[in-house]
């Protein structure tokens, strides 16, 4: 062989070019993983977006990557060669600083280790990364040795990504694994999400339904050229994504995609590998003795294991092993109808003989053997529905031929219906049933959807069906009929079991034991495969019961997670449970708005699916436009959701009862005696003491008459949330309504009664139980950052009656102690004569007072007399002492950057000494504040946060070296030397405008940083 005249003739610089990824999708979870440490190994098939990946990370405007310099090789099976290796890793630094230095280390004709360990060096020293595409060429132990060089030893080296279709088993790799400098990443973490699905349909100009986006992800299993090929189709007509649900039939669809296989996948393949998976795609799973049997193929585990090591679709988990479903599919197309036939009847005859009934049932509908399949699923779908495989069923029942099926299939068919939240039509196949199972299939029906009415005439006509075996199976949904209506004493005759149930306990008011049992069942449920519960749900029962015990927080919090499972079962029932669910939790947090949002869209959603699902967002709707003084529209509201009650007493409670508090909240405390006293009488009929506990304290809410006390104060001492939180059935969503009312309980009370009143004053913020005059009703806030300004119940006052008073409230919020009244009177009079001084003080005083006391007992909010004082209390909000509360607090601790940044910069102006000198401390305390914040945030490397602190501080005073310091700091850290710069320049600016200029330490960083 003729040596070349040059080792750049060994390579190629198009090998070199960074690939261009114009239009990727986004994917942070990815970038994220790859940028976590130094360096990333890829491995995964063709189509798995490897290259797409890594040239996204390479595209990031997140920092350190965005700014860092990039190196690119994709290599090929003339990198076995060391020289040509080293050839073209120098072609690929020669871009970098210093990038000459492998070259000439050629040019001299160094040898290739030499040359690779130089690419390493210089790796490093310019904080590159370089990406090394199709790396699997690199298994020989030449290429293994030489990529030991380039990555260097644990805590050196540069950034290196590999990216291989097979598996990278290299000792240099392993050893960096142990020092934790490695990340890997496989198919499944490159497979699409179903969000990403969402977002690359969108990004095409198509709006995918949440099942259409399933239907794709499950298809494609998130492979990511799959999921692009199939949303380009759709985007464009040529794929409807509800014909290929098994793929069956939809080979012409696909035909693009499966070009795309034949070439990239199956091409390379030994034909006798190609023969043994074109055959076995008849099968989803392939097993080493399904091979044996049905192939006849004695090197079957062999020829298993070699499909799975060589880098195509064929994966192994266990004993079994599975081809992409996408390509099973383009193999079966390639098999004649009698070969599918023929290798079907064999698997079902294995699949049977060795007790695999879904096996053997889809290998009997590809060999035409309906009748067989009808009787597998009619004796198995029952349990494959207990098991969360609802789709299966589905599918399984859309594949056999309505001539096979019978009426256990039709009672089949209804229950996956039901399962789904199709409830009309699964009564509609329940029609089709036998006798007995069309009336189970009702009353089912009727159960899941809380309807007691609509569930007597199915459950009279099954008692005179069934037979002794099943009676006790029926007396259980009778009982859970009589608690849907309302009946408790009644079900538990029925079913004494039910008292140990989470929703007997809702019912009967003992929440507590409820709660207990509701956490358990939340527990695990989430993620698993397994059928909705609909409004058995644990994790909305839970959220419920957060809502009812005022913990708005962890009632939002069960709520969406109950949202999110609904949406991974695909159940519209369990949507709509949830964003009602979603609407209480929102509503309780004083964000009506948001609550008003979830309810319409849990009453949207619930259409179609059950009327009585409509009646929770409607009780909420109806609070809302109570509330907001809409007395006719809150009783349409009210009398549409008792009609969707279907016969169910405890609703109808709750339902009257809300209402009710509405039109309490909404100043109609007439109106709403009606309405409580009914719903105090609905939930003595049913038995619930919380439902009475709570009507009774709503009661004397709307009228305080003594012989209404002791019931409130006793539910008070029974659930003491309904005062000291907001609950979702407490008489005032308002905290310092509450605490009123609870002053007003403790009037009377025995000694006892008042120590435990206590408590709720103490969770309101008090130190014990208010007396009336200390819980006025409303809050104040006092406002002296900025402007002087005092808001009473959210509303600013307008009228100051003297404009002195201003000055005596800004130089009583200076003194949280308080001072003596002669020396308040010097500070606002002070050149006044003493008679002059004490009348016009007497008057200042008094127009203070009707500011802040309006509404209160004088003497609640204003110390008067000798000394002078703003009155501690939960119900007076001074910004100033909270402001000092936040600097005070420890450097770093939560919330206190964000409180900090969102404080004013500065003190209102007023003509007090005090005043001036708490200004001055002000203006000094809150930018040495934001410094060691900023700086705390740099040494966590928040970079962004220690920009933001540091500017804000810099914004207070512009001639503030530490910020100035702390600020080019983090700029150098993310790389901004010409923010460095101006930062510098407007510091000396500011420093010089006073005749000062920057400290050495400051110049000696800015020189250091920038070199200047």
């Amino acid at each position: 062989m003729t040596p070349p005249s040059s080792w750049r003739d060994l390579t190629s610089r198009r090998r070199t070019r960074q690939p261009n990824v114009r239009g990727a999708l986004p994917r942070p979870r990815v970038t994220e993983t790859l940028t976590s440490a130094r360096v990333g190994v890829v491995v995964a098939p063709a189509g798995y977006g490897k290259t797409t990946a890594l040239a996204g990370v390479q595209a990031t405007t997140s920092p350190p990557l965005a700014r860092a310099p990039h190196c690119w090789l994709t290599l090929d099976a003339d990198d076995a060669d060391p020289q040509v290796l080293a050839a073209g890793l120098a072609l690929a630094v020669e871009s970098l600083p210093g990038g000459h230095g492998p070259a000439a280390l050629l040019d001299a004709g160094a040898v290739p280790r030499l040359v690779v360990a130089r690419v390493g060096d210089l790796l490093d020293m310019a904080g590159a990364q370089l990406v090394l595409d199709e790396a699997h060429h690199l298994g020989t132990p030449q290429g293994a040795e030489l990529l030991d060089r380039l990555l260097g030893g644990p805590g050196g080296g540069g950034r290196v990504a590999l990216l291989s279709r097979t598996p990278l088993v290299l000792p240099g790799l392993t050893r960096l694994e142990a020092a934790g400098e490695v990340v890997r990443l496989s198919v499944a973490e490159l497979a699409f999400t179903l969000d990403e699905v969402a977002a690359l349909s969108t990004a095409q100009g198509l709006q995918l339904t949440p099942s259409e986006v399933r239907a794709a992800h499950s298809i494609t299993e998130g492979w990511p050229i799959a999921v692009r090929f199939l949303v380009q189709a759709a985007a464009q007509g040529r794929v409807r994504l509800s014909s290929l649900d098994d793929l069956d039939g939809g080979e012409a669809q696909l035909s693009t995609l499966f070009s795309y296989l034949a070439q990239e996948v199956l091409g390379p393949l030994d034909p006798a590998l190609r023969t043994l998976l074109t055959q076995g795609s008849v099968f989803e799973e392939l097993t080493t003795d399904l091979l044996e049997s049905v192939l006849d193929e004695r090197q079957a585990g062999v020829l298993l294991d070699a499909l799975a090591g060589s880098g195509t679709f064929l994966t192994r988990a266990g004993e079994t092993y599975r081809a992409h479903p996408l390509l099973r599919a383009h193999l079966r197309a390639q098999l004649s109808p009698g070969e599918i036939t023929r290798l079907a009847a064999r698997g079902a005859a294995f699949f049977e003989a060795t007790g695999r009934p879904r096996r053997a049932l889809a290998a009997h509908l590809q060999a035409g053997h309906d009748g067989r399949a009808a009787e597998l699923l009619a004796r198995h779908g029952g349990d494959w529905l207990a098991q969360g495989r609802t789709h299966l069923v589905q599918r399984s029942l859309k594949a056999v031929p309505p001539a096979a099926w019978t009426t256990s299939l039709y009672t089949l068919a209804g229950d996956a219906l039901r399962a789904s939240s199709r409830y009309t039509e699964a009564l509609a196949r329940y029609a089709q049933a036998g006798p007995l199972d069309r009336a189970l299939g009702e009353a089912r029906v009727a159960l899941d959807t809380v309807q007691p009415a609509q569930a007597w005439t199915p459950l009279e006509t099954a008692t005179g069906l069934v037979d002794p075996a099943g009676m006790a199976a029926l007396r259980r949904m009778q009982a859970e009929n009589l608690l849907n209506a309302g009946q408790l004493q009644d079900a538990l005759k029925l079913d004494p079991e039910l008292r140990q149930g989470a929703r007997y306990l809702l019912r009967s008011g003992n929440l507590s034991a409820a709660l207990d049992l509701a956490t358990r069942a939340a527990q695990g449920e989430t993620g698993g495969e397994r059928a909705a519960q609909n409004h058995r749900e644990g994790l909305l029962l839970l959220s419920f019961l957060k809502a009812l015990m005022g913990e708005g927080v962890e009632a939002e919090a069960r709520a969406r997670e109950g949202l999110a499972e609904g949406v991974r079962l695909d159940s519209p029932f369990v949507q709509s449970l949830a964003l009602a669910r979603l609407g209480h939790a929102l509503l309780i947090q004083d964000d009506p708005a948001g609550a008003a949002r979830a309810y319409h869209e849990a009453f949207e959603l619930a259409r179609g699916v059950a009327g009585r699902l409509q009646v929770e967002p409607l009780m909420g709707l109806t609070v809302i436009t109570a509330r907001s003084g809409d007395a006719g529209n809150a009783d349409v509201q009210l009398h549409d959701a008792l009609e969707r009650g279907s016969g169910d007493r405890y609703m109808a409670g709750l339902l009257v009862l809300s209402a009710g508090l509405g039109q309490l909240q909404g100043g109609q405390p007439e109106l709403a005696r009606d309405r409580l006293t009914e719903a105090r009488t609905l939930f003595a009929e049913v038995g619930d003491r919380f439902g009475q506990a709570a009507a009774d304290l709503a009661l004397f809410a709307a009228d305080p008459a003594p012989e209404l006390a002791a019931p409130a104060r006793a539910a008070t001492l029974k659930f003491p949330f309904l005062l000291s939180a907001c609950s979702l059935l407490s008489p005032f969503p308002q905290r310092t309504r509450r605490a009123a009312l609870l002053a007003q309980l403790g009037e009377g009370a025995c000694r006892d009664a008042v120590q435990a009143l206590g408590g709720v004053g103490r969770a309101l913020g008090y130190a014990r139980l208010p007396r009336p005059d200390e819980a006025p009703g409303f809050e104040v806030e006092v406002r002296v950052l900025g402007r002087v300004s005092v808001s009473r119940a959210g509303r600013e006052q307008r009228d100051w009656g003297r404009a002195k008073a201003r000055d005596l409230l800004l130089l009583l919020a200076l003194h949280p102690a308080g001072l003596d009244r002669e020396v308040a009177q010097d500070a606002l009079f002070p050149d006044a004569e003493p008679g002059v001084v004490e009348r016009n003080f007497r008057v200042t005083l008094h127009a203070l007072g009707q500011v802040l006391e309006e509404g209160a007992v004088s003497g609640t909010f204003l110390e008067r007399g000798d000394w002078l004082r703003l009155r501690p209390s939960p119900d007076l909000r001074v910004d100033l002492h909270a402001a000092w509360a936040v600097m005070d607090s420890p450097e770093g601790s939560a919330g206190r950057m964000d409180a900090l940044l969102a404080l004013p910069p500065r003190l209102a102006d007023a003509p007090l000494e005090a005043a001036q000198e708490a200004a001055a401390r002000y203006a000094v305390r809150l930018p040495g504040a934001l410094v060691a914040e900023a700086d705390l945030a740099l040494r966590r490397g928040q970079g962004e946060w220690a920009v933001r602190a540091a500017e804000q501080a810099l914004a207070l005073d512009p001639a503030h070296e530490p910020a100035s310091r702390v600020l080019m700091r983090a700029l150098h850290a993310g790389g901004h030397p010409a923010a460095i710069a101006r930062t510098y320049a407007a510091l000396a600016a500011a420093l010089a405008g006073l005749g000062l200029s920057p400290l050495p330490e400051t110049r000696a960083l800015h020189q250091a940083l920038t070199g200047l």
